[in-house]
């Protein structure tokens, strides 16, 4: 388990961010009922793919790898897209700095915790 830390902290934050990202959405009264299903899908694809990638570490690597694969590059993906309107939005400063920072974070543990499946499947 320690060899895979970076995976490991990428799937804490990836819970800590978008679990708690879901009571945010149905709090907010600005947002339809539309919007909040459509935001509470994104932050539960990204829970069900943190979890499913904790589920798989210590089994085959071939699986793990796909799990993490998927977890990282959407988190990429989306943390990319998500940035570029974040950035170019009508956002106060604030919002968007600790977005961008979000989005920093995420990319880089995402970033480690590929590296270091790369490592381990060397090994392997």
């Amino acid at each position: 388990m320690l060899r895979r830390r970076w995976t490991v902290l990428l799937c804490a934050w990836t819970l800590i961010i978008w679990t708690t990202r879901i009571s945010n959405i149905w709090n907010d009264d600005v947002l339809s009922n539309g919007e909040k299903w459509g935001r509470t899908g994104l932050a539960v694809s990204f829970t069900v793919l943190a979890l499913a990638t904790l589920a798989t570490l210590g089994r085959k690597a071939r699986g793990h790898a796909v799990v993490l694969k998927a977890l990282a590059g959407w988190t990429i993906g989306v943390w990319l897209a998500r940035s570029v309107g974040i950035a170019t939005g009508d956002h106060p400063m604030a919002f968007v700095a600790v977005h961008l920072g979000l989005a920093g974070v995420s990319i880089v543990l995402s970033v480690l915790a590929l590296r270091e499946q790369g490592r381990a499947t060397t090994r392997a």
